[in-house]
């Protein structure tokens, strides 16, 4: 895993495991960290190829951002109804993770009564002292009581439960609302029967031949405590008091954007816009929209039939639209023509366009000095080379590269 302090090698991430494994839903967990700034993996790669989707595409809504996913990665969206507080449960069960950031191997065990380390292994020869004092394992003693532990879990719990046919998974099979569970079925319980204690092994990397347990991280084992815990999981939504913004600082742009910017057949039904939030946002989005290039072009059927639509499928189009430059601006069922021109920008070339470039800003009336004004810029941007068949100049990459060549040329500024 990429160790992000922030999201993955966190304390409150390592307490909603514990909690997991407390309940019973897994028997034990192992992490291991990748060493901070050389996280280049697969994932990486994954995101690189969602960003060029998301940069070439219409996204609008939560659908469309994961239909941009699902090439590459399973993908699914939540909200406040769905996510829980899983802070609330584990702050007052486990104790902070000591010097989280020093180590990067983690192992998680639920100790059912069975688990049996032997006695604790003095440090070997040469051996780098950890920095937090405790008792140390072997490795292989450590992984043979997770085998034993998991093997126990299959045989008491998992083979039942699928013989009465009550087994429901782990991960998001056992997530209500995006599976066949019932809706209110979540990964936590909501009680439990019995608790077990979980015990905490960190060592710095797989260099390490014995692995260091943290005594006492886990604070309250009894079954009422666990349970009090569970009961302090609630969804975001239903506590908006204590509960941050959804979106955080960006949500006020969010509902900005869909009333202003976006086409208002891709806005979410929770905005609610008005008729006059409508109108006004047509002529607006029309323009926004010229310089994306629609990824998937829907028959007119379906452009028709799920115009105010935003919970499935790819873009849609407006019925009443046609496209020109990647805009919708009338014309009936021509906006679902394949076959319809998609003008793409031009791309920017120091040898071809900068002498002309030059040439305009240093000529009257801008005399050496970059303009301000949005209409300047579409004012310069029609005095550029003619572009080539299919692409049009877009004014902010004219724009973008006059302020790079006000580094390098004399005369402007």
């Amino acid at each position: 895993m990429d160790a992000c302090a922030g999201t993955n090698k966190s304390q409150y991430f390592m307490g909603g495991l514990g909690l997991l494994l407390s309940c019973g839903v897994l028997d034990c967990a192992m992490l291991l960290f990748m060493v901070v700034g050389h996280t280049k993996f697969g994932p990486d790669l994954v995101a690189r190829q969602i960003a060029g989707m998301y940069n070439r595409g219409n996204t609008f809504n939560h659908r469309q951002l994961i239909n941009h996913m699902r090439p590459y990665a399973t993908a699914g969206a939540y909200d406040g109804d769905l996510l829980l507080t899983w802070k609330d449960a584990a702050k007052d069960v486990f104790s902070p993770v000591s010097h989280i950031m020093s180590y990067r191997c983690f192992v998680l065990l639920a100790d059912d009564g069975c688990v049996d380390l032997g006695a604790p292994r003095e440090a070997p020869v040469d051996f780098e002292p950890f920095i937090d004092e405790g008792d140390m394992y072997d490795d292989a003693v450590l992984m043979r009581e997770c085998n034993r532990a998991a093997y126990r879990g299959i045989k008491e719990r998992v083979l039942p439960a699928l013989l009465d046919n009550k087994y429901r998974g782990v991960g998001q099979g056992a997530v209500g609302e995006r599976c066949s569970q019932p809706s209110e079925a979540r990964l936590l319980p909501r009680s439990v029967v019995v608790a077990r204690r979980v015990r905490l092994f960190t060592r710095r990397s797989s260099d390490d031949v014995c692995w260091r347990e943290q005594s006492g991280w886990m604070k309250k084992t009894s079954t009422t405590d666990i349970n009090k815990a569970l009961a302090a999981v609630q969804p975001y939504a239903s506590s908006p008091e204590r509960r941050k913004e959804p979106y955080g600082n960006k949500a006020k742009n969010l509902e900005e954007q869909n009333a202003r910017y976006v086409p208002h057949e891709f806005v979410p039904d929770k905005y609610n816009l008005t008729t006059v939030e409508r109108s006004s946002q047509r002529a607006v989005s029309q323009q926004t929209l010229g310089h994306l290039r629609p990824t998937t072009m829907a028959a007119p059927s379906a452009a028709r039939g799920n115009a105010d639509s935003t919970t499935d499928g790819v873009s849609s189009v407006a019925a009443d639209g046609e496209l020109e430059n990647g805009r919708n601006v009338g014309g009936g069922e021509a906006a679902a023509r394949p076959d319809a021109q998609v003008k793409s920008r031009v791309r920017w070339s120091t040898t071809r366009h900068k002498a002309r470039l030059l040439e305009i800003l240093l000529d009257s009336p801008y005399n050496g000095e970059l303009p301000r004004k949005s209409s300047d810029w579409e004012q310069i941007t029609a005095e550029m080379p003619v572009a080539p068949p299919g692409q049009v100049w877009d004014p902010e990459t004219v724009r973008r590269n006059a302020k790079v060549l006000v580094k390098s040329a004399a005369g402007l500024v």
